[in-house]
């Protein structure tokens, strides 16, 4: 790592007065679920926690499905059941046939919620348990020890520093880290005015991807095409009306709405999004966990992100948390515990590899449509696989 300052964004040319700077154990930078639940864990564990983040919550957010698996992890951290929709399962069109899950589970139901009240109640129950809240606040510069240059605001610095960035990983990267890129997956994304559905989300595939659309707050949608960034590119897919026309014919019958066979939704007033949903791997140099300079690790997307087909989303978010915040307490103990931490994520993220393939395996309908190439490449054609949204 380059001695000095290291800029963030370099394209920012604010002057910064000579300020007093307030020290803290752990600067946990970026406030969604992981950065959240990070900060939580390690103030109820009495370090001294500073929670930034560069929104206001004021955005809609894209990962509105919550499984049950949820449910007991909010309940360990204290923060209650989110607001929403139960959620009930999937409807799933995957490899040309049609199945439907169902929840049984011992946790209850899952939920569909609003992403930006849910990721705000979680950085306020944050705040609550001791950790330093503040929003609307970017990370300009990094020196080393930890110290950041805040807009607005006057630095802080801390002993160990964490990567909560999501998948761009702007922390982490800065540091020198590498991320490894396993695809382009994008998720081109409109919020429709619709009735609730029933509690069930939809998957469907089609040659240039596949189709996501489930209840997102009331009396409103979310639908998503999930392709290649160049695909998205190529057809401009980012269009409403290219976006539209190559929807799958069970998500345009749910955005035409119930008795309405002509009715077609308009996005939001927002428009649609293009939001990043690729698979990586934050990989840090053998040096850098040699102990190299003051400590800092990656946790949630920032570490590793994963595709959205696996519906994981924010249980693993919460669960990358509880290990960060273990790891975080051994650093400020003095104990070696990176390389642990770094091997286990290694490890989530080989088996993770070996389950996309046997998601994406279960449809074999385009094998020639680009998208699909690229999940098939290499695979042999025999074995059975899960249906997405069926486990």
């Amino acid at each position: 790592m380059a001695p000095g300052w290291l800029s963030i964004p370099k394209r920012l040319n604010t002057q910064w007065p000579s300020t007093s700077v307030t020290d803290y154990d752990v600067a946990v930078v970026g406030a969604g679920p992981a950065g959240s639940a990070t900060a939580l864990r390690l103030a109820r564990a009495g370090a001294r926690v500073v929670l930034l983040e560069r929104s206001r919550f004021e955005h809609p957010r894209v990962g509105e499905s919550l499984s049950p698996d949820v449910n007991p992890l909010l309940r360990e951290l204290g923060v209650p059941l989110p607001e929403g929709t139960p959620s009930y399962g999937v409807r799933s069109f995957w490899g040309g046939a049609a199945s439907s899950s169902t929840v049984f589970s011992p946790y209850g139901t899952g939920w569909y919620v609003d992403r930006v009240a849910f990721d705000d109640r979680l950085a306020r129950s944050a705040a609550a348990a001791g950790a330093v809240l503040r929003t609307g606040t970017t990370c300009v510069g990094i020196s080393p020890g930890w110290t950041l240059r805040l807009s607005p605001g006057e630095p802080v610095r801390a002993r160990v520093l964490v990567d909560a960035t999501g998948r761009a990983a702007r922390i982490g990267r800065r540091l020198d880290a590498e991320r490894l890129a396993f695809d382009r997956l994008v998720a081109v994304t409109g919020f429709l005015p619709a009735a609730d559905p029933g509690g069930f989300g939809l998957l469907e595939t089609v040659p240039e991807g596949w189709w996501y659309s489930a209840p997102a707050g009331a009396d409103r949608l979310v639908a998503m095409l999930l392709t290649d960034a160049e695909l998205c590119r190529g057809l401009r897919l980012g269009e409403v009306d290219r976006w539209r026309a190559h929807q799958g014919p069970e998500t345009a019958a749910r955005l035409r709405g119930p008795g309405s066979p002509h009715a077609t939704f308009p996005p939001h007033s927002e428009g649609l999004r293009v939001v990043p949903a690729s698979s990586h791997r934050l990989h840090r140099s053998a040096p850098d966990l040699a102990g190299q300079g003051a400590p800092w690790l990656a946790v949630g997307d920032a570490a590793l992100a994963v595709d959205p087909i696996t519906g994981t989303g924010v249980v693993r978010a919460l669960r990358s948390a509880q290990a960060a915040a273990e790891t975080v307490l051994a650093l400020l103990a003095g104990r070696d515990a990176l390389p642990a931490y770094e091997a286990a994520l290694d490890h989530e993220c080989t088996a993770y590899l070996r389950r996309r393939v046997e998601y994406y395996a279960a449809e074999d309908r385009w094998p020639t449509a680009p998208f699909w190439q690229r999940r098939l490449r290499g695979l042999s054609a025999s074995g059975a696989s899960p249906a997405p949204g069926t486990d």
